[in-house]
């Protein structure tokens, strides 16, 4: 008996808690709704994204000399990565995301910051995937702010993992997504963590995510919750 005892023990302490995995980044198919909207690329400058040699290209395709060059090359940027994304070709995308991400396109870096942080398409930069993850998260983008409490969770790109943080990103992603599958899953992650920290803790985090929304004048969407 007290085999068993000690047996159950060890794996509980030894067992990864669910929220620890890292969340699915862009399913492309049941995600649709947390990618980086079309309306953020329409003041694109026209060609930042493809060369001036594939804009003619899709120019030519789609009947550019009708609509413009610079409106045909966005929305083929746009709807271009999106596919290289659902075709698994990281690299194409992580090399037109770049110039979004450094110039402060908060969906870019949303985006960028996830790459690195599961090394698609780049290789794995805990410190880049937190720094632009960040960056999102401060211009409320939840996807962000859900991978943003992950790491906190699991330590990584910070100096220590905190549970404390981890459940206050929590908070602030489940009131800036949309209802659906991540925030479904933010809650779950939520519950999860719930479990593993004191009232006081729980307490902390919470008065934590309030003070941060307040600073943005959404303090009251917390009561919403």
């Amino acid at each position: 008996m007290r085999f068993f005892v000690i047996l159950a023990c060890v794996f509980m302490l030894t067992a990864t808690p669910s929220f620890a995995q890292a969340p699915e980044a862009f399913d492309m198919e049941g995600r649709g709704e947390q990618l980086p909207s079309t309306d953020e690329y329409n003041n694109l400058p026209p060609g930042l994204l493809l060369s001036q040699e594939q804009a003619q290209e899709a120019a030519k395709e789609t009947g550019g000399e009708t609509i413009g060059l610079g409106e045909v090359t966005r929305k083929v940027n746009y709807d271009k990565i999106m596919e290289m994304y659902k075709e698994g070709k990281f690299d194409e995308v992580a090399k037109n995301l770049k110039p979004l991400s450094e110039g402060g396109h908060h969906g870019a870096e949303e985006m960028m910051g996830i790459m690195y942080r599961l090394g698609q398409g780049v290789k794995v930069d805990q410190l880049k995937a937190f720094d632009l993850l960040s960056k999102a998260a401060e211009a409320n983008r939840p996807l962000a702010q859900h991978h943003l409490g992950t790491m906190y969770y699991t330590g990584e790109g910070v100096p220590a993992a905190d549970a404390v943080t981890a459940l206050m990103w929590l908070h602030i992603a489940i009131v800036h997504y949309p209802e659906g599958a991540e925030k479904e899953s933010a809650i779950k992650s939520r519950d999860n963590i719930y479990t593993q920290l004191t009232r006081r803790e729980k307490d902390r985090a919470l008065e934590m995510a309030r003070a941060w929304l307040t600073k943005k004048g959404e303090g009251h969407l917390m009561d919403l919750q």
